[in-house]
């Protein structure tokens, strides 16, 4: 029976040794998974603190990449305050590569009539036959604004006539929002150039473009606004009025151009009869 306790007793006591060495190692085990986990959480960290540093480098180098990319635009606008003639102001932007239209238009369109006149109009952008001939409005809506213009004893010699954009948009599209601002530098270029006393800018684009405003051509036409030029102690006298190409579709809307031009004749005369 002594010998059965002392068997007993021993296997008791070595039961307990392996509980406590399998207690040991599982503390041990949790620790070490605890150590693990915590060095997995440090390089989660490190990974999330290089990443954004990595995004912060790439954002610095992608604004470095654009501003090395975009002076080429700008020079050319920073260039236009040299700019004092028309035959410089047409080579500027002939050698202007910042926009793609001109990689399907034919022809660059730049300007017709009398580069002397107090009159100057602003359209939006050639079409098919201003393309063909590298001349603006000489479609049916060149025909129809020269009609207008007759009706206030006014012709291509007695006014000057550019639009917004100079190159033609593909399929007769409008021009785009980043297209516009390539090319209105040297839109207020051309009209330092010109100096005129009164513009008048025909279209939406143009109205938009010139005047800086969200407001649509129906709100904004028939109305006198001041274009404010640097170096000139007078504004410029400015009347938006429909495009003849929307005319062309809306025959209706004649009657409203017809008293826009009756302004415009009485505003003409006011200046010539001043000078």
């Amino acid at each position: 029976i002594d010998s059965r306790r002392t068997q007993v007793e021993i296997l008791k006591e070595e039961i307990s040794r392996t509980e406590k060495r399998i207690i040991e190692k599982t503390k041990n085990e949790i620790a070490a998974s605890e150590i693990l986990l915590e060095l997995q959480n440090k390089i989660n960290q490190k990974n999330t603190e290089t990443n954004k540093t990595q995004k912060i480098l790439n954002l610095k180098q992608s604004n470095s990449i654009n501003s090395t990319q975009l002076p080429k635009n700008r020079i050319k606008h920073d260039n236009l305050e040299s700019i004092k003639s028309l035959e410089e102001l047409l080579t500027a932007i002939k050698e202007f590569k910042g926009c793609d239209l001109r990689k399907t238009a034919k022809n660059l369109v730049f300007a017709d009539g009398n580069a002397k006149s107090k009159v100057m109009l602003i359209g939006e952008a050639p079409g098919a036959d201003e393309d063909r001939l590298g001349k603006p409005f000489v479609g049916q809506s060149g025909k129809l604004l020269d009609k207008m213009l007759s009706f206030i004893s006014l012709n291509r010699s007695k006014i000057y006539i550019t639009n917004i954009v100079p190159w033609r948009p593909p399929g007769n599209r409008q021009p785009k929002p980043d297209e516009i601002s390539m090319y209105l530098p040297f839109v207020k270029k051309h009209i330092e150039i010109i100096a005129p006393k009164i513009i008048v800018l025909l279209g939406s684009v143009a109205t938009k473009s010139i005047l800086n405003v969200s407001e649509g051509i129906t709100k904004l036409r028939g109305r006198w606004h001041d274009y404010k030029m640097k170096d000139r102690d007078r504004p410029i006298n400015i009347i938006p009025t429909f495009h003849p190409a929307y005319l062309l579709r809306s025959p209706g809307q004649k009657e409203k151009v017809w008293e826009d031009l009756r302004k415009i004749e009485k505003k003409y005369k006011s200046i010539v009869e001043t000078e």
